[in-house]
């Protein structure tokens, strides 16, 4: 869908004007094919859930086309302080 607007002198410009997220995914399609590849990239991470490291990874991984989650990634905070959570310096 597209919302015309009026820039002067008679111009007009198209913009894309999406009502919800149904008529984006009409637009855009969607990723629901998408399926992750394992290769020698996926390696597991120590950074705990929540921490800005862990974010960090899991974009990467996205950005791979790697699964998100590492059956050896870091479950729980065992021996962990709150410095663990600070990002470094």
């Amino acid at each position: 869908m597209e919302e015309k607007r009026n820039e002067g002198f008679g111009a007009e410009i198209s913009e894309p004007k999406y009502h919800n997220v149904f008529d984006e995914i009409m637009e855009t399609g969607h990723d629901e094919e998408f399926v992750p590849s394992v290769t020698d990239e996926f390696c597991p991470t120590d950074a705990p859930a929540g921490s800005p490291a862990k974010v960090q990874v899991l974009a990467e991984r996205v950005r791979k086309g790697l699964p998100l989650w590492h059956p050896e990634d870091r479950v729980s905070y065992v021996g962990m302080n709150g410095s663990s959570f600070r990002p470094r310096d």
